[in-house]
């Protein structure tokens, strides 16, 4: 399994869809729950997030990979979930 980094910040509406999409897929899939997603809130880790390759939240990198930034879908953060899972 590959671990997940998750960007975000609270109060922005497409980090709260991306949130609502997480959890509602570890429900449906509980093999999901098993993945290590690592939660970055930007404004309380600025330096970290400096170094990083990424400019919009939410964002989430796959073992150092980034794979997707910006809105959402379901189908998007099941993709990724599942390519952490391989």
């Amino acid at each position: 399994m590959k671990s997940i980094t998750y960007f975000y910040l609270r109060g922005c509406p497409y980090c709260k869809k991306a949130d609502a999409i997480l959890k509602q897929l570890m429900e449906e899939k509980p093999q999901y729950k098993n993945l290590e997603i690592h939660y970055i809130e930007e404004t309380e880790n600025m330096e970290y997030c400096d170094m990083m390759d990424y400019y919009y939240v939410p964002c989430f990198f796959v073992d150092g990979v980034n794979r997707h930034e910006g809105k959402v879908t379901k189908e998007i953060v099941q993709k990724i979930l599942d390519e952490a899972m391989e």
